[in-house]
């Protein structure tokens, strides 16, 4: 998804307390900017950045799909289950851990969500389902779901493509080409030995 979503004008709350069957019931999708220092979990661990970054642009859509098994609950209402699509991306600076140099990442993430009425209820459908559940709020908060989504998809061990930069002695010792010195197999004593 590119970085041209149009953003949620200043004078609109941020997307902390939505009620997403009125959403689901206008049948329109929400779209807007988040500045990536707005993410609290996500800034404890984000190198320093130079430069301002670009902030992470999102949309939300909710709907409402007709629900194979009729329960009642929190997230269904007359035979339908409540849905959320959210698509998101974000250049995100990372630090590369082989050059310790901090990068930009591009980063971009679709996935839709079921909602279900409570944890209990979550936990039992998950096993079984292939689908991604939520449990269901009277005020559901999209900014977290957005940083919850933004710290899944980052990468275990970021590194650039080809550093610009190698660590001290990291180039020199690649050039000189150093040798392992093989160590002896701990079984070869049982190779030696003959079967009874």
């Amino acid at each position: 998804m590119p970085n041209s979503l149009p953003p949620i004008p200043a004078s609109q709350p941020r997307p902390s307390a939505l009620d997403l069957r009125a959403l689901a019931d206008s049948a329109q999708a929400l779209q807007g900017e988040l500045a990536l220092s707005d993410l609290p979990r996500w800034g404890a661990d984000a190198p320093p950045w130079p430069t301002a970054l670009e902030p992470l642009c999102w949309q939300a859509e909710a709907q409402w799909r007709a629900d194979p098994a009729p329960v009642p609950g929190a997230g269904r209402s007359e035979g339908r289950q409540l849905w959320l699509h959210l698509r998101w991306s974000a250049q995100v600076p990372l630090r590369c851990q082989r050059c310790l140099e901090p990068f930009l990442e591009p980063m971009q993430d679709e996935r839709w969500f079921r909602f279900v009425a409570d944890e209990a209820r979550a936990q039992a459908e998950d096993e079984g389902s292939d689908e991604d559940l939520l449990v269901w709020a009277p005020r559901f908060n999209l900014q977290e779901l957005i940083e919850d989504e933004l710290l899944l998809a980052l990468p275990l061990v970021p590194m650039h493509e080809a550093c610009p930069k190698a660590l001290p002695g990291y180039a020199e010792a690649a050039a000189a080409g150093v040798e392992v010195p093989q160590r002896p197999n701990p079984f070869g004593v049982l190779a030696q030995r003959k079967p009874d």
